[in-house]
C-alpha cells in the first residue's frame, strides 16, 4: 500500500523522467541508425516531439505541484507581509483562472481534433489529451496552495 501512494505522489516526477528517457533513447536509435546504418527511422523524430509535448506539460504540472515556476518577486518581497499574502492570494486565484481557459480550451481542442499525426497515424487527440490530464493536477495542486495560503498567517507568506 505504501508503494502505491509513493508512486500517486510522484507521479508527475514519473511522467517526466520516463518521457525524458524515451526521448533521449528514441533520438540515439535514430541517429545511431541514422549514421550507421543510412536507414533513420521515419517515425522518431515525431514521437520524440510528441514525447516533448507530454514532457513540457507534466513538466508544468510538477512546477505547480512544487511551486517551483519562474518569478520576478523583488517587488513583492519588499511590500509588508500583509501585502506580500494578499498578493500571494491574487497569484494564486489568477493561476486557477488561467487554468480553468486552459483546461476548457484544451478540452475543446482534444475533441474537435480529427486528424492523425503524419508517419504514425495516431490520432491526435490522444496527443492533445495531456491538456486537460495536466491542467486538472494543476488545478487541484493551485487549491491547494491557496487554501494553504489562505489559511497561513500573513508573516508566513515570505517564507514560502
Amino acid at each position: 500500500m505504501q508503494v502505491i501512494r509513493s508512486t500517486v505522489r510522484s507521479f508527475e516526477e514519473i511522467m517526466v523522467g520516463t518521457l525524458v528517457a524515451v526521448m533521449s533513447l528514441t533520438a540515439l536509435i535514430n541517429v545511431i541508425f541514422r549514421y550507421f546504418f543510412n536507414s533513420p527511422f521515419s517515425w522518431a523524430e515525431e514521437f520524440a516531439g510528441d514525447c516533448f509535448i507530454w514532457l513540457v506539460f507534466f513538466g508544468a504540472a510538477l512546477c505547480t505541484k512544487q511551486r517551483r515556476h519562474l518569478v520576478v518577486d523583488v517587488f513583492v518581497l519588499a511590500l509588508p507581509a500583509r501585502l506580500r499574502w494578499v498578493c500571494t492570494l491574487l497569484v494564486d486565484v489568477c493561476v486557477l483562472g488561467l487554468m480553468a481557459a486552459l483546461l476548457y480550451y484544451g478540452t475543446i481542442l482534444m475533441i474537435a481534433t480529427t486528424q492523425r499525426t503524419a508517419t504514425l497515424g495516431i490520432p491526435k487527440y490522444y496527443i492533445y489529451s495531456v491538456i486537460p490530464i495536466t491542467t486538472i493536477l494543476g488545478l487541484c495542486y493551485t487549491l491547494r496552495d491557496l487554501v494553504r495560503d489562505f489559511g497561513s498567517s500573513p508573516k508566513r507568506v515570505g517564507e514560502i
